[in-house]
């Protein structure tokens, strides 16, 4: 095979590899966007814990931003990059950043009061400890134990279980799970 052919195959594989990545990104971006969008609209049905992130709003309001990388790295494998194509992506993204930046701080108050006025509170104990991860939000605060960081991957899917049969546990027994999950894994530890 020539090397202008495979040259030209190795440049068409990386714009196919890069525009799979900005769908990828851009198809999770909207996805968890209606998933939020779904969430707060039917918040008075949700019986007793979810799991909130606004990741995804942000993937939506820098996609342009990613997009303009892709066109940038893709016109310096195919040929030069027009000075008026760069200078107009530079200022969209300079614009889009700090819009980003601000539609996420002001979405993340709102939507912090908006469920807390729906009667939810924030569990530090059952979220992730990564900085990214989505908040955890309970209906009653006596449903997160102060202990439950040991076991709230157990705690999350027992919710799930609850939530997905349509139960609506009582406080009592919530705390009783909870309790139980934690001494068989303080058990669990003692015994390895």
């Amino acid at each position: 095979m020539p090397k202008q052919v495979e040259d030209f195959e190795r440049k068409k594989g990386l714009a196919v590899f890069l525009s799979l990545i900005f769908i990828g990104m851009f198809t999770i971006g909207v996805y968890d966007t209606w998933r939020l969008l779904t969430l707060l609209r039917d918040i008075d049905l949700t019986p007793f814990y979810f799991i909130l992130s606004l990741d995804g709003v942000l993937l939506l309001i820098l996609s342009p931003c990613i997009l303009m990388l892709m066109y940038i790295v893709l016109r310096r494998h195919f040929g030069n990059l027009p000075e008026r194509h760069f200078d107009f992506w530079a200022i969209m993204t300079l614009v889009l950043l700090p819009c980003a930046v601000v539609v996420r701080i002001g979405l993340g108050f709102w939507v912090t009061n908006y469920v807390a006025a729906k009667g939810f509170t924030p569990c530090s104990e059952l979220t992730s400890t990564s900085r990214s991860t989505a908040k955890v939000w309970v209906r009653y605060p006596e449903y997160c134990h102060p202990e439950s960081y040991r076991v709230k991957n157990e705690v999350r899917d027992w919710f799930d279980e609850q939530q997905a049969a349509g139960a609506k546990p009582s406080n009592d027994e919530v705390i009783a799970q909870i309790e139980l999950l934690i001494a068989e894994h303080k058990s669990g530890i003692s015994d390895g």
